[in-house]
């Protein structure tokens, strides 16, 4: 079945929302626990799109081989034999074995800048969930280090010498990734937060 056909047995209003899926891409992340200790973190991507969607499903095939970031050389070039890498880092921390902060995000290759981040916020600085996730980020890549605003712009002289640029980003911005996150404090409370970035949201059962 070629791939016009397979589209046609859909409704159009289905195919259109799939055409107009946001330029930066459709990654998302979930981060679940509970009560229990049991903890998931899953992170699910269709890249690009493929524009195939899997007949009766409503499901769409990831273009995964042709994402630059992972297959620099294009299509038709992956060797036989070898695993897809991914940038994609669902990531659970432990403390005294039991789950403390289950996380992910979306965002290629600032997924794995924007988990770290939010870590760091959390165990090192001690901020509250909502604040490490939402607060402002900054990523270095190619020679160019990006910051969303809320970073004081006097650290630009304390920059290595290999930043040869950088760019302040007007406001917060999905580029930056969008972290989903559970965390567990010692009396066993739960506590939730998704990325603004992204919309990201909470639920509780």
């Amino acid at each position: 079945m070629c791939i016009r056909d397979s589209l046609s047995t859909y409704q159009a209003a289905f195919v259109q929302s799939v055409a107009q899926v946001n330029k930066w891409g459709s990654t998302t992340h979930i981060s679940v626990i509970d009560e229990e200790g049991n903890a998931a973190s899953i992170t699910s991507s269709n890249g690009e799109g493929s524009a195939y969607v899997i007949p009766g499903t409503q499901i769409m095939v990831n273009n995964m081989l042709g994402e630059e970031d992972l297959n620099p050389n294009g299509f038709h070039t992956w060797s036989p034999g070898q695993r897809m890498s991914s940038m994609m880092a669902p990531t659970i921390l432990l403390e005294h074995n039991r789950p403390r902060l289950v996380l992910g995000s979306g965002g290629s290759n600032r997924i794995r800048t924007a988990i770290l981040q939010v870590i760091s916020n959390v165990i090192d600085f001690g901020m509250d969930l909502s604040e490490a996730v939402n607060c402002p980020r900054i990523h270095w890549e190619r020679g160019v280090l990006h910051l969303e605003p809320g970073y004081d712009r006097s650290v630009l002289p304390s920059l290595p010498p290999e930043t040869d640029d950088w760019i302040w980003w007007q406001q917060p911005n999905m580029f930056f990734g969008g972290v989903h996150a559970v965390a567990v404090d010692e009396s066993g409370r739960i506590d939730g937060a998704g990325d603004q970035r992204r919309g990201g949201a909470t639920a509780r059962s």
